[in-house]
């Protein structure tokens, strides 16, 4: 088994699923681990995230395939 690692997170299970869905088109394999809290109606902190993981050795070319990409929520974090 890989190792994986996270190359975006998002905060909905549906960014995560386009986010992967692309990677997958694109030939890499993409993993979508939730981390919301669905029995409360606000998520908060790292309760909120959902994460898009991809086998470490693809994960130079996830981001490029997702930096190049328009996809809602592929964009890189600004912070």
């Amino acid at each position: 088994m890989p190792d994986w690692e996270v190359v975006r997170t998002v905060g909905t299970e549906e960014e995560a699923a386009l986010i992967a869905g692309y990677l997958e088109g694109a030939g890499i394999p993409a993993r979508i681990e939730s981390l919301l809290f669905h029995q409360e109606p606000v998520n908060f902190g790292k309760l909120g995230e959902v994460r898009v993981h991809v086998p470490a050795s693809s994960l130079d070319a996830a981001r490029a395939a997702l930096d190049s990409s328009e996809l809602p929520g592929a964009a890189p974090p600004t912070d």
